[in-house]
């Protein structure tokens, strides 16, 4: 979590608005409902992070923040799993962040919260590698977390490959850029940059909010589908 005060309400607004058009402007469909919220729960954890800094109670709100990125692949499997006619297992699905968000809501997970004025630190049981326990739980949740973006995109990718429809390949497309515009570069800034001594300004963690935009996209563009049938 890196995000400035006034940095995180802006996402948070922009993609609380997005959401909200999506749910007015757009007939019902799969796309559009677990889009919506998926867009509704990244302004969720960016208003968090917003509260850390400006609330009287930081670690309540580092906690929930934790518990609504721990659901964003889970939501994301879900998504790609419905959008190329799969039926989603919840159960495997929802286990892991359910599991995560419990733990996360119920204990002290949270060790200190650091606001600053280009960024501000969290630092939870995760980062702490004095114990095989810690050690374990970080390594499932980095598993769970790459490894259900990674059946995303692949995901999307087939259904690229063999559906004949040319907006429904361009909105294959779509999602999996959303996902890498905001995966890649939170990999280099959060894990390989604290390696070597740097840190990095708020605003460039701000990558998750391309993925509320690319979700919108491709709920307009699967409303085109929708129109021509």
């Amino acid at each position: 979590m890196c995000f400035t005060p006034a940095v995180s309400l802006s996402i948070a607004i922009v993609e609380f608005i997005l959401a909200t058009v999506l749910l007015l402007a757009f007939p019902k469909t799969t796309l559009r409902d677990f889009s919506s919220v998926l867009i509704y729960i990244l302004g969720f954890y960016q208003f968090a992070e917003f509260m850390i800094c400006t609330s009287s109670n930081p670690f309540l709100w580092a906690r929930l923040g934790f518990a609504a990125y721990t659901l964003l692949p889970a939501i994301g499997l879900n998504t790609a799993l419905r959008f190329v006619n799969r039926k989603p297992n919840y159960f495997l699905i929802y286990s892991i962040p359910a599991i995560f968000c419990i733990f996360a809501l119920c204990f002290p997970i949270i060790i200190s919260t650091n606001c600053q004025p280009s960024f501000v630190e969290v630092h939870s049981l995760f980062n702490q590698a004095n114990s095989s326990l810690n050690t374990l739980l970080f390594s499932v949740y980095t598993a769970y977390y790459f490894l259900f973006i990674v059946a995303s995109c692949s995901l999307f990718y087939l259904n690229f490959r063999a559906d004949k429809n040319k907006i429904k390949k361009r909105i294959d497309l779509i999602e999996i850029l959303g996902v890498l515009l905001m995966t890649v570069p939170t990999i280099v800034f959060i894990i390989i940059f604290p390696y070597l001594g740097a840190r990095w300004h708020s605003v460039l963690c701000a990558f998750a909010v391309f993925v509320a935009i690319t979700s919108f996209i491709a709920v307009y563009l699967e409303n085109k589908i929708h129109k021509k049938g």
